[in-house]
């Protein structure tokens, strides 16, 4: 029987807007009031998820966060953290290798500080793409918090002092289609996660929104089992394979759609909250069979 149920936010449980479809609001309400737990597992951080969490209200329950790729998780219910590994300052230089080799701009993630790693043409192309298309040169990383730095580091090795969470690699889609089996090869001692066109996320092998989720449904005395998961990207692939109903969405990509039990609507068009719904109406084991 399902009684957690783990969203991806960026693409899943957000539209395309950022915001939330009132109905899939509406179904998690629901889902609660049936004594469901939620989680929320995304790549951001606490703060980055607050416009989320608020609203739904799971700071009022025995919910969680699985934050940076099930890396930190927090236990609204007891407010607690359960920090998972983390990358070490050797870890950064064998990627900063990758950044200079593939001439891509790394972005290392150190709980409130980012640090940005690219050459000078590079810095300069997207300090262009600023004045010209007003594309935020920190990726909107700074937005929600004022605690956040998007800090730019010298194109040379350095050694960061803070424990890093993750890293960011940022590029062209067309570069990432051409180049990704290579740079997986060459970034064959971590996890790597192609989570948006142009957007790959290192983590530290075996750190995962799986491995997150897993902990928590055992806190909670269940098993992966009794977990639907939701999302539509590589980072989610694990949490969907290993859930006992995993969804993704219409608009995922397709690797994510292949291990997945069901492929709902797209996230602009309630495809959570149309999953939810079936769930709630009994039809559990024709959503394992994806016949729904």
């Amino acid at each position: 029987m399902i009684k957690i149920l783990a969203f991806d936010l960026d693409g899943t449980l957000l539209k395309s807007d950022k915001s939330m479809d009132v109905r899939t609001v509406e179904a998690i309400e629901r889902a609660k009031a049936q004594g469901m737990h939620i989680v929320i597992a995304s790549g951001r951080d606490k703060n980055g998820c607050k416009f989320v969490y608020e609203p739904l209200e799971l700071e009022e329950g025995p919910h969680f966060l699985a934050l940076v790729n099930g890396q930190i998780i927090y236990d609204f219910a007891h407010k607690e953290y359960d920090l998972d590994d983390v990358l070490s300052t050797e870890d950064g230089l064998k990627i900063q290798e990758v950044c200079r080799k593939y001439n891509v701009e790394g972005i290392f993630c150190c709980g409130y500080d980012f640090y940005s790693y690219i050459s000078r043409l590079g810095r300069l192309k997207k300090n262009v793409k600023n004045l010209v298309l007003g594309e935020p040169t920190d990726y909107g990383l700074k937005a929600g918090s004022e605690l956040r730095n998007f800090i730019d580091l010298p194109y040379k090795d350095i050694s960061l002092k803070q424990d890093i969470n993750k890293v960011c690699l940022v590029h062209s889609a067309s570069f990432f289609e051409k180049n990704i089996e290579k740079m997986k090869e060459d970034l064959k001692d971590f996890d790597v996660l192609l989570v948006g066109p142009g957007w790959m996320e290192i983590m530290p092998k075996g750190v995962s929104k799986a491995s997150a989720i897993e902990k928590i449904a055992k806190k909670l005395g269940y098993s992966m089992e009794n977990v639907m998961a939701f999302g539509d990207a590589e980072n989610d692939i694990e949490m969907i394979k290993e859930a006992g109903i995993g969804v993704a969405m219409g608009n995922a990509m397709d690797s994510v759609k292949k291990v997945a039990d069901v492929v709902t609507s797209s996230n602009d068009e309630n495809g959570i909250g149309q999953v939810i719904d079936d769930l709630l109406e009994g039809n559990e084991n024709l959503l394992k069979a994806g016949i729904v």
